[in-house]
């Protein structure tokens, strides 16, 4: 019996032996498997990181021959103030930066060319190779990159409609124009001005909570329609929304809806020219129609507007219609030098807070001619309405009373 047992035993113990060698060779071919896979991981890891630019070098071409020697300035803008981060002068047609970027960011190129006249482009600076070339017009072509080439392709359409709408402006300039022909050339603006916000939107969807769509949006919103930015607004992930800018334009939406067409008006007070105060609450209901014009010394576009708002004035000024100029400057001497310069004879408030304008904030400005016009029972029946659009309400208002 014991005999049997032993027999057994050593026939048990070599039935099982293969089994504990399957075992550790299973064991060892895992784990060679697993080191593979993390060897090719890690080899992976360090040819993306080998093939990642770790600096910048942007290099540009002009076609002007007249730039050469000219200075141009790489910027950044943060909360409305301009931040030079280099400059490189313009030599045998050609110029380079060169650094070390340490996230994507929106920059700048900017020049004087001729002296007085500041061009300036964004574009995505980023590690890697960037190529710029600026045309005769001033206009520049940004290449190299991703995130350029998307932001190009959208500057690319704007381009063509700022063509469209400097000739349009220049052909309304023209003082033997008929009325007719003045008529014609609003309506054709008009709708390049639709063209134009067509483009920010899509771009601004297509491109959400993206580097180039946020700033796409941050720099074309105030021409949309509160619908508009609502819609895009929708589409935004917290990441988005928090950016400091962003937010803003959200505070804002949520006022400028408090202040749109069809809604009461809000009143503030601010200082006039002799250092008393003005509300609109003394104006409102004093003549058919108040216009609200938010404006500033520095403005072009507000300056070139002037002539036309002077006619409209001095045709129905009175009991039909009155004017109260808001001014965003914040220096009183440029504030006041261009009220007599040009001549301006409405009453005239401001604060000298700039963009921090009491009134502005009270209606969300955020861009420059901005106009609201308000009715005699206090309703706000405009923005940002053109000459014609408003006579037209005072023609009514006219032939209402006859």
């Amino acid at each position: 019996m014991l005999l049997f047992c032993l027999r057994y035993i050593r026939i048990f113990a070599r039935k099982i032996k293969p089994i504990r060698i399957d075992i550790k060779i299973v064991f060892i071919n895992s784990y060679k498997n697993r080191m593979k896979k993390i060897l090719f991981i890690l080899i992976s890891a360090l040819c993306i990181y080998a093939c990642t630019p770790t600096d910048y070098a942007i290099n540009g071409t002009v076609d002007n021959e007249a730039l050469n020697g000219t200075t141009i300035f790489l910027k950044q803008r943060i909360d409305r103030e301009w931040i030079t981060i280099d400059s490189a002068v313009v030599s045998d047609m050609s110029f380079t930066f060169k650094g070390v970027c340490d996230t994507a960011k929106i920059a700048y190129l900017m020049y004087e060319f001729p002296k007085g006249n500041s061009v300036r482009q964004a574009f995505v600076l980023e590690n890697g190779k960037i190529s710029v070339a600026v045309d005769t017009t001033g206009f520049m072509t940004f290449a190299g990159t991703k995130q350029n080439e998307l932001l190009q392709s959208y500057q690319n359409e704007k381009n063509v409609i700022y063509t469209a709408e400097e000739k349009n402006y220049n052909a309304q300039l023209d003082t033997t124009n008929t009325e007719d022909q003045r008529k014609s050339l609003e309506e054709e603006m008009k709708g390049l001005e639709t063209k134009e916000i067509s483009i920010d939107k899509k771009y601004s969807t297509d491109n959400i909570n993206t580097l180039v769509g946020n700033h796409i949006f941050m720099n074309s919103f105030y021409a949309m329609s509160v619908p508009q930015k609502d819609s895009i607004v929708s589409l935004m992930n917290d990441e988005t929304k928090n950016v400091k800018r962003i937010s803003e334009i959200i505070q804002d939406l949520s006022t400028e809806k408090k202040v749109a067409v069809g809604q009461p008006y809000t009143d503030f007070r601010l200082p006039t020219l002799s250092g008393d105060s003005l509300s609109l609450s003394e104006l409102v209901g004093k003549s058919d129609y108040l216009l609200v014009d938010f404006w500033a010394s520095w403005c072009g576009p507000c300056i070139r507007s002037l002539p036309e708002l002077k006619k409209l004035y001095e045709q129905y000024k009175g009991t039909r219609f009155q004017i109260v100029g808001v001014s965003l400057d914040d220096n009183k001497e440029a504030w006041t030098g261009a009220i007599q310069s040009h001549n301006l004879t409405w009453n005239h408030i401001s604060d000298l807070k700039g963009w921090k304008n009491e009134g502005a904030r009270a209606y969300a400005v955020n861009s420059i001619p901005c106009t609201v016009l308000i009715d005699k029972e206090g309703k706000i029946i405009g923005r940002n309405l053109s000459h014609s659009e408003i006579e037209n309400f005072l023609k009514k208002n006219d032939d209402t009373k006859e």
